[in-house]
């Protein structure tokens, strides 16, 4: 199983990052976190303002 969850890191004057993880999940396999992380990536346009950067992951999580 898999957990999405993604870095959002503002580009302005004061840098900042936010964690943000998925609430959907665990995956069955990695491309369907994948597949997840690419819908949390695509709503982030909505609530915060350019520039910005997004890093992700995909993390393997056991005991599930």
């Amino acid at each position: 199983m898999f957990a999405a969850m993604i870095l959002i890191c503002s580009l302005g004057s004061t840098p900042n990052c936010v964690e943000a993880h998925d609430t959907r999940g665990p995956y069955r396999t990695e491309d369907a976190c994948e597949t997840r992380v690419g819908e949390m990536i695509r709503d982030v346009a909505f609530f915060v303002p350019p520039p910005y950067e997004i890093k992700y992951k995909c993390e393997h999580v056991t005991g599930i």
